[in-house]
């Protein structure tokens, strides 16, 4: 028996406030106009409208209209997994956001991006000036794909910290790990098919599928954990997943690391699911243990791992230079790397190379690694104190990135563009996700010099949480 047409109506927006085309927060149309649009009374209309109050997914305000409530993460367990394509409204967001990211008198909360004192610059600098005096030609020099040997020699022997036993031809470098992971995705996929990612995912990973024309299937990734390996293993078996991308070591944004025994297990369900598992690793020089975790691509006994990473969040982000080890995709990937970029820039692989070379790189990483931890420790006790109650916080073990889940009557948007009339950025849960589950969560960079500014900009943004929290009892 088919439903009533107001029931129907009620799905169709429910439907589009799971697929983000209404935001959290955000106004649906008001009765009159959806009367219009949809050919139907105002009756039936305020039907749907209760509909949709009474299943707690939008909440009327006098004399305002109808508004989009908070919608609760997505529960796997209980629901069928669907691959999803990207949601390009909550891309367009996402490129906006980032735009602000740039702006100098913001408080960048929200980049990932470490603050210049965090980064080795006088020492590139002595490398860079050197090399012009020296060597004025090696501006004139194209350094074709595969890229520099003597850098590759060096990333080969500094993989060695991770386990690989490589050599410089099975690595190609890349501008940044952004372009390998863009690289490694076209290797192995082509439109149309299914890839699993973590949930809460990093935003360049959605934005890589959404430009290859990919679907995605969304495991949950918890910040103690790691990927769920259970939901990915219901996903293989009901999806042909062509590729998995796991970031093992303090992922983005949750910072979650893989323990040994689900490392073993995901290479596992790689080989019997027939799946590629692409690993980003671009935070695993940053361990807090000062010793880098025994990467996937370490136990790769197929040669079907492909590992990707770069030196933009311990060298220099400006510089753009990553790596991939392509396993048995290599000569695809450096036909690809060929075509897309023709050459990676001469002078800043052999500047980062004789960086490299020297001795100082593990200098210092050690100095960095300890900066870190004392601006995380500062950082999350500044939250326990400024922020509402039940306000949580990731714990990581490395990297430089805190992820906030805030109390589910605070909308991680609204806080977004709050902060910013007051100068404060940071990057709210919208941008990681393909769905609005992550409307209550924000990722907050702690790479940042750490003074009574940065305090007090901290201190605002709890005063931000509880005048939401007050509003919405408020009302």
């Amino acid at each position: 028996m088919d439903c009533p047409l107001y029931e129907k109506i009620a799905n169709q927006i429910e439907h589009q406030v799971h697929e983000g085309i209404f935001l959290p927060g955000a106004k649906i149309p008001s009765v009159r106009k959806s009367s219009k649009q949809m050919e139907v009374s105002v009756a039936t209309v305020l039907q749907a409208y209760s509909l949709l109050e009474d299943r707690g997914v939008i909440k009327a305000r006098p004399q305002k209209g109808y508004f989009v409530q908070e919608i609760q993460p997505q529960v796997l367990e209980q629901a069928k997994i669907e691959p999803t394509q990207n949601d390009t409204s909550i891309h367009t967001l996402l490129r906006r956001l980032l735009h602000t990211s740039q702006n100098n008198h913001v408080i960048q909360f929200g980049a990932a991006i470490p603050k210049s004192q965090f980064l080795p610059i006088r020492q590139l600098q002595r490398s860079v000036g050197r090399l012009m005096r020296l060597e004025p030609e090696i501006c004139a020099a194209y350094e074709f794909t595969p890229g520099s040997l003597s850098l590759r020699r060096q990333i080969a022997i500094r993989m060695l910290d991770s386990g690989c036993q490589l050599q410089p031809d099975d690595i190609t470098i890349t501008l940044g790990c952004q372009n390998a992971l863009m690289l490694s995705l076209q290797a192995v996929a082509t439109a149309g098919d299914t890839i699993a990612i973590e949930s809460p995912a990093y935003h360049g990973v959605l934005q890589a599928i959404e430009v290859l024309n990919l679907k995605a299937v969304e495991i949950p990734c918890y910040a103690e954990t790691g990927i769920d390996l259970d939901l990915l293993e219901k996903a293989a078996e009901e999806w042909q997943i062509k590729a998995c991308i796991v970031t093992p070591n303090n992922q983005n944004p949750s910072g979650a690391t893989l323990n040994h025994q689900a490392r073993q297990r995901i290479i596992h369900q790689s080989l019997m699911h027939n799946f590629t598992i692409i690993e980003d690793d671009v935070y695993g020089e940053l361990s807090y243990k000062d010793k880098h975790e025994r990467s996937l691509k370490a136990d790769d006994k197929n040669n079907s791992i492909i590992y990707c990473s770069s030196f933009s969040k311990s060298i220099a982000p400006g510089f753009r230079i990553g790596w991939i080890v392509g396993g048995q995709f290599q000569t695809k990937i450096e036909h690809y790397a060929y075509v897309q970029s023709l050459a990676i820039p001469t002078l800043t692989q052999t500047a980062i190379a004789n960086f490299l070379e020297n001795g100082a790189y593990d200098r210092h990483l050690r100095k960095t690694r300890l900066a870190y931890q004392d601006n995380l420790a500062r950082c999350q006790a500044l939250i326990q104190q400024h922020f509402p109650e039940g306000t949580t916080t990731s714990n990581p073990r490395g990297g430089f990135l805190l992820w906030v889940t805030l109390p589910s009557a605070v909308n991680a948007m609204l806080l977004h563009t709050q902060a910013l009339e007051i100068g404060i950025g940071l990057l709210p849960g919208l941008a990681f996700s393909l769905t609005a589950q992550f409307s209550h969560h924000f990722r907050l960079n702690y790479a940042l010099t750490w003074d009574n500014k940065t305090d007090a900009a901290l201190k605002e943004l709890g005063k931000l949480c509880y005048s939401q929290l007050h509003s919405s009892r408020a009302s």
